[in-house]
């Protein structure tokens, strides 16, 4: 038992407690028919991605009209404009065709329907097929995080069973209490 103990602690030690971040950084470009014009350059800070994984950011049709001018250096980047059709979410999807070391940038402008400046937005770092085309997995997700900010990075799934596997194996290893055997004197 005790050497279970040891390879499940050595195991998910080794394993990553944090998913990827996504940062943006938000420039206002003017008014375009009296509607608030943005782009944001979004980057990947502290993960590699391998050939045809893709950083995919959803735009709330609610918050976001049209989407334009998406670039991104050795990157394929597609951009679905948000409610088309209606009430479906936008996305920006920045595909690695090889693999790509961080940190890893890709842009967008964007007119913005909401009050203020645009905030955080959901993203997953998917794995698609060899074409590119099918998705695959999800390898992460989360919430992209303003530049510069540095929360409290989200612990991976399979690195939480792995903690609470260790916590349940130490548990019935040493919590419980001794059994005497013998006889009792009275």
């Amino acid at each position: 038992m005790h050497v279970i103990f040891q390879f499940l602690l050595i195991a998910f030690s080794a394993s990553s407690l944090f998913s990827a971040t996504v940062q943006f950084q938000t420039t206002f470009l003017g008014t375009v028919n009296g509607q608030s014009q943005f782009r944001n350059i979004y980057t990947l800070t502290d993960t590699a991605l391998q050939a045809n994984q893709a950083v995919d950011i959803d735009f709330d049709p609610a918050l976001f009209g049209a989407l334009s001018n998406p670039q991104g250096p050795n990157l394929s980047i597609l951009a679905l404009q948000p409610n088309n059709p209606p009430g479906t979410a936008g996305l920006l999807s920045a595909l690695a065709q090889s693999s790509t070391q961080p940190p890893i940038s890709f842009s967008v402008s964007f007119i913005f329907l909401g009050t203020g400046q645009p905030s955080s937005q959901p993203f997953a770092i998917n794995q698609y097929n060899s074409q590119g085309t099918t998705l695959v997995s999800t390898i992460t997700s989360g919430v992209t995080t303003p530049e510069g900010f540095r929360g409290i990075p989200e612990p991976g799934g399979f690195a939480l069973a792995g903690l609470g596997l260790l916590a349940i194996s130490g548990w019935r290893r040493w919590g419980r209490p001794p059994v005497c055997s013998g006889s009792r004197n009275k």
